[in-house]
């Protein structure tokens, strides 16, 4: 379980952008539901990779949830109008989603050291991500 940093969604392989590609992209939305559901069963996610999640409001992971699906509609994915309204009827995840819009990063976590680290994960699947 994972959140990508925040400046690789738009470099995410997905099977939109050529067959037999590992779907990056897709999972990561995947996997905010899964966070997401898990919060909401046991008040917290409990996985080391995104435990810092529970340090954000809700709003943090909708607004993250937000740019996901921008991407995932740019390369022509179907997504949820349910969950989209969902992430968009919290006001405060539409702030952050704006200001994540002009480069602001959501969650300060997100770092150069991170951003490191998920290259280095994305490498070891073999994905080569130029930036």
């Amino acid at each position: 379980m994972r959140l990508w940093h925040q400046s690789l969604i738009k470099h995410l392989p997905s099977v939109k952008d050529y067959k037999g590609c590992s779907n990056q992209l897709g999972g990561q939305h995947t996997e905010i539901r899964m966070i997401l559901a898990s919060i909401k069963r046991h008040g917290k996610v409990n996985h080391s990779v995104v435990n810092y999640v529970n340090d954000h409001p809700l709003s943090s992971l909708r607004a993250y949830g937000l740019l996901i699906i921008d991407e995932m509609k740019k390369r022509g994915f179907n997504t949820s109008e349910e969950i989209e309204q969902e992430y968009r009827d919290d006001e405060d995840a539409l702030r952050l989603y704006q200001l994540a819009q002009e480069g602001a990063i959501i969650y300060p976590e997100h770092d150069d050291q991170y951003l490191a680290e998920c290259i280095s994960n994305l490498e070891g699947k073999g994905i080569y991500i130029n930036m």
